[in-house]
């Protein structure tokens, strides 16, 4: 991993259904991205229908977003890290948290793959500089020393 990049912290997210297997999936998660289950909290909430839904949420150290910004950007296949090269502005926002989601059914068959639907949500925070950090382009310097 390029020494230049640090992260604050990261922000893992999910949501489980009632008709999935929540020890299934976060213990699919603990063996394919390296974030223990028992380091989520959960809360019951109502879906759009009124079926249950857990959210799940865990928060990593600066030391442990950083494993995990290098266990998914060199787990991805080309396709996935050509698209986030190309298209990582609209992974980032102004404040330059880098914004990953990942397929959750993907992540349960142990690969990491990039999707939009159905899946876990991650945010790189970054560290806080007084001066711009130019974090896209730094972003890109760590998708190629990942390869």
């Amino acid at each position: 991993m390029s020494q230049d990049i640090k992260f604050s912290a990261a922000e893992v997210n999910l949501v489980l259904h009632a008709t999935e297997n929540y020890d299934k999936v976060l213990q699919s998660i603990e063996k394919t991205v390296s974030v223990p289950a028992d380091r989520f909290e959960s809360t019951e909430s109502d879906g759009h229908h009124g079926n249950k839904i857990m959210l799940y949420k865990s928060i990593l150290s600066s030391s442990e977003a950083a494993a995990l910004a290098v266990k998914i950007l060199s787990s991805l296949n080309a396709a996935d890290r050509q698209q986030l090269y190309d298209y990582l502005d609209y992974y980032c926002d102004d404040k330059g948290n880098l914004y990953l989601r990942l397929d959750k059914q993907r992540i349960c068959q142990g690969k990491i793959s990039l999707s939009d639907s159905d899946s876990v949500r991650v945010r790189f925070k970054p560290i806080r500089r007084y001066k711009p950090s130019g974090s896209i382009e730094t972003y890109r310097g760590l998708l190629v020393s990942t390869e």
